[in-house]
């Protein structure tokens, strides 16, 4: 949190009790939440917080590095605290989303080279799809 704070201040961001609840809320939830599910957490404790407030909170984090998108499932970004580079399961059924530690090295090297001119990329990753063991009755 220490390091998130001093990050919003070299951008000559306030400090405020809602933005810290916003961070707090996403460290302490382990299923990539999306705004809304933050929103209604935040509220619990700063009932007066908007939802607008909660978008834009989100959106300064990520641009500050502390918080990235992680995906987005039916039109809805969710949030991961984790910026370092790994990859996810997502359930197609439930939304489970569950962070994968795995070695691809080829992602460095697929894209396509006639594309390689025209666009740059900036990150890559992937996204397993398929059914977490509750949906799949193997559990």
């Amino acid at each position: 949190m220490k390091i998130a704070e001093e990050k919003l201040r070299q951008r000559h961001l306030k400090i405020t009790p809602q933005r810290l609840e916003v961070l707090r809320t996403v460290l302490q939830m382990t299923d990539h939440p999306s705004a809304d599910q933050i929103y209604r957490m935040v509220k619990i404790r700063h009932p007066t917080v908007s939802v607008a407030t909660v978008y834009k909170t989100l959106e300064t984090l990520v641009e500050v590095g502390e918080l990235k998108v992680a995906l987005v499932t039916q039109g809805r970004a969710r949030y991961d605290p984790r910026v370092d580079r790994h990859h996810h399961f997502l359930c197609s059924q439930c939304g489970y989303v569950e962070d994968l530690e795995i070695k691809l090295d080829c992602l460095e090297t697929c894209f396509p080279q006639a594309l390689q001119d025209r666009l740059t990329i900036q990150r890559s990753e992937v996204i397993f799809h398929g059914l977490c063991p509750k949906c799949d009755g193997k559990h």
